[in-house]
């Protein structure tokens, strides 16, 4: 088999800000698992997200009440081989947020935070057709950049940072990828941490750190068509939030997923579908909670 596969993860950049308690507070996105490890791609992937979110009283609220958030992220995105070993990704992402808090309702949308990251590959016997176990270890690391829309007022007026399509901050990425294959089953291990700067309003939203281990199988359905289910968790960890060098209360959190999915390739194409289902969640000191994510994508290779 010439086909390995790979994981990387790269942290979405959310927390709290202006809002007493939001969504997303320390929510990860994962691009899932990538089929020709070898080759170049261009793909477009969508991914949902929804969190329920409770706002205490001690926060100058009249009584307890809850808001549900819900973000709808779509993404355009590619790899590009420079070398043999070396390999540039890009990611663009469009975002659409929905917002609702008693009959208020509010929407935004708009160009995310572009991310350019390069990897290195460090090990790869996969070519030694002779060898049984195969392994590929990556690494390397990239930046956000703040090209995201920002500054959009709900309906009274209030901006909440986590819940704009961009950040206004620079951040930046590192991450390692271990993935070994015997024969059609493997085990891919991954883990990202994300270093976030302060942006122009003073305000740095925490670092985050994600990693993730799954199985999969590849299995062969006819000369052209492969299957691909894997299951697996995923843990993320969001530090708190600073707003003018002070921490910010209710802000980051950790979470562990429980992930499933399955990917489908033909000679240029591959689609593929995921659910993450939440196992344990402790967001935002217990006023946030996450529900099933959900994730399709399409690439073409060439």
């Amino acid at each position: 088999m010439k086909k390995l596969f790979f994981i990387m993860a790269i942290l979405m950049p959310v927390s709290v800000m202006a809002c007493d308690i939001c969504g997303c507070s320390a929510s990860g996105y994962q691009l899932g698992i990538l089929p020709q490890y070898h080759k170049n791609f261009i793909g477009l992937r969508y991914g949902y997200r929804q969190f329920k979110s409770t706002h205490p009283m001690e926060l100058g609220n009249t009584s307890n009440h809850e808001s549900r958030e819900f973000y709808h992220t779509t993404e355009l995105w590619g790899r590009w081989y420079a070398t043999k070993r070396l390999q540039f990704f890009a990611f663009v992402p469009f975002q659409y947020f929905r917002r609702e808090e008693g009959k208020s309702i509010t929407t935004v949308s708009g160009l995310g935070d572009i991310t350019l990251m390069a990897n290195y590959t460090f090990i790869d016997n996969n070519w030694d057709l002779g060898k049984k176990w195969h392994h590929v270890f990556q690494a390397g690391g990239g930046v956000k950049l703040p090209t995201g829309r920002t500054g959009i007022p709900d309906e009274g007026g209030n901006i909440y940072q986590n819940f704009q399509p961009g950040s206004r901050s620079t951040d930046f990425v590192l991450n390692a990828v271990y993935t070994v294959r015997r024969g059609k089953w493997g085990i891919n291990t991954d883990a990202s941490y994300r270093i976030n700067t302060t942006n122009k309003e003073e305000y740095r939203f925490g670092n985050r750190f994600n990693t993730s281990l799954r199985g999969f199988l590849y299995q062969p359905v006819s000369k052209t068509v492969a299957l691909q289910p894997y299951a697996g968790l995923m843990y993320e960890h969001a530090s708190g939030d600073h707003e003018l060098h002070k921490t910010k209360e209710y802000t980051g959190g950790d979470m562990l997923h429980a992930s499933v999915g399955a990917d489908v390739y033909f000679k240029r194409f591959s689609a593929g579908i995921q659910a993450q289902v939440p196992v344990y969640q402790h967001l935002s000191a217990g006023y946030n909670k996450t529900y099933t994510r959900l994730s399709a994508t399409v690439n073409f290779f060439f």
